[in-house]
């Protein structure tokens, strides 16, 4: 076999082996790192809905599915995707929020399991009755109840407890 032959069958092995072990690098960390990190998470929010008995008992809120970027907390994805509010299919299906348009998250903190949630002055703008109040209580206490790093909540409104979803 000449000398030619040999770097020529060389070049191609080491090649093909090259080729093999990046393929396989490829394959193991492609297919371990989704389990590793997910980058969305389902969560579910939770809405009053007036086919399932909400009108009558204010604080029955029924869960509904949503998907959030994955975080160290899950607690500002979900308030956020409860403030988005009911899709026109939900809406169709009964859903409804208590909660009023234009709300801001403005801090969110989780200190030995209770979240403190602050929120911007259009919180608890025409707020009236007790029966709206508990809603708007049990759609967030809910939501967030449910997430396995908090079992109680704070509600806040810029800074201020005091007063706050008072009918």
């Amino acid at each position: 076999m000449s000398k030619e032959l040999k770097y020529i069958l060389c070049v191609i092995i080491c090649g093909a082996v090259i080729f093999g072990l990046v393929k396989g690098y490829n394959k193991f960390f492609s297919s371990n790192s989704a389990n590793a990190f997910e980058w969305e998470k389902q969560v579910n929010v939770y809405f009053g809905n007036s086919k399932m008995g909400s009108s009558e008992d204010c604080s029955k809120v029924f869960p509904v599915s949503r998907t959030i970027l994955n975080a160290e907390t899950f607690g500002p994805g979900a308030l956020e995707a409860l403030l988005n509010g009911v899709s026109k299919k939900e809406k169709e299906s009964g859903y409804f929020t208590s909660l009023n348009d234009k709300i801001l998250l403005q801090k969110f903190e989780i200190k030995d399991k209770v979240a403190y949630v602050d929120f911007n002055s259009k919180f608890n703008e025409g707020v009236a009755g007790s029966c709206k109040v508990t809603a708007i209580k049990s759609q967030i206490k809910t939501t967030l109840n449910n997430l396995s790093d908090i079992d109680s909540v704070v509600l806040s409104i810029n800074g201020q407890t005091e007063g706050i979803l008072e009918p």
